[in-house]
């Protein structure tokens, strides 16, 4: 069954339904976690998918999570099961890398069987997935974090500096951008978009306010960039590092809210390696 069919035919079961049942019951199924093996892969390889499946549902049903190749608009693998109550699991699911160098983009979705194929609207109903095939060549994107400066110890609320180093490689122009992330919440703590082509270095530097409890932190510097299938990562691409807050530390972290208009960014002056 194809991505079509399902929304028609689930589109369809709705425009039936004139009444909906005081006493209807809860009926939820969503995705809430999405992992590969690997962050690259060769063309024609074997994609391995991990899924983490969550349902809330009144009684048995067929549920069926799958993967939607955005370019073929069609469906690559699917999954059949049966699942009963709340519960949490994971599927593994795997299909083929294609067969030429790029950057594709999926769609992994999940559906339950009731007079029809029906989606929740839990807002985890799917998830987008960007996988790279291919690392090497004239034609390949490449981007990784070389090096992260950043205190181990600062005072709670205190300002402090985070440098990133950075390394990329693109044949075109290319969009990318440099981030601190916030790990345990898995929360984007501020950013900075910038653009190059061809084998570049740069440094970002990046002003914090740290949060006002005090305890260790484990954040990230990552860095991504955009494709004409969306954006993406590679190996190499993200750095993590801890910094303890206490009142006898030197400098700290974040909180999204502390990340004011008044933090300051110094952009990074990219410079051509030099060829040897």
């Amino acid at each position: 069954m194809n991505r079509l069919s399902k929304f028609l035919i689930t589109l369809l079961a709705l425009s039936s339904i004139l009444v909906i049942p005081v006493n209807a019951q809860t009926k939820e199924v969503g995705i809430y976690g999405v992992w590969t093996d690997k962050n690259q892969y060769n063309p024609g390889e074997t994609v391995i998918l991990t899924i983490e499946l969550t349902w809330d549902l009144p009684a048995s049903y067929d549920v069926s999570p799958g993967v939607y190749d955005t370019t073929l608009e069609e469906y690559v693998v699917e999954e059949l099961l049966t699942v009963e109550g709340s519960g949490v699991s994971n599927v593994t699911l795997s299909f083929t890398a294609p067969s030429t160098n790029g950057v594709y983009e999926y769609i992994v979705d999940v559906f339950y069987e009731e007079d029809g194929w029906q989606s929740s609207s839990t807002g985890f109903e799917e998830y987008y997935l960007y996988v790279q095939v291919g690392s090497t060549g004239s034609n390949a994107y490449n981007a990784w974090v070389t090096d992260v400066d950043s205190p181990s110890s600062v005072k709670p609320g205190e300002l402090f500096t985070v440098t990133v180093d950075v390394d990329i490689s693109f044949p075109t122009m290319t969009t990318f951008a440099v981030g601190i992330t916030n790990r345990e919440a898995d929360e984007l703590i501020i950013d900075y978009e910038d653009q190059g082509e061809g084998d570049l270095s740069g440094t970002y530097t990046f002003d914090i306010y740290a949060p006002e409890t005090e305890r260790d932190y484990t954040l990230g510097a990552d860095l991504v960039f955009e494709t004409p299938q969306g954006w993406t990562f590679t190996d190499g691409g993200s750095q993590t590092f801890d910094v303890k807050v206490s009142k006898g530390g030197g400098i700290p972290g974040f909180p999204v809210a502390g990340v004011a208009l008044g933090s300051l960014i110094t952009m990074a002056l990219l410079s051509r390696r030099r060829e040897h």
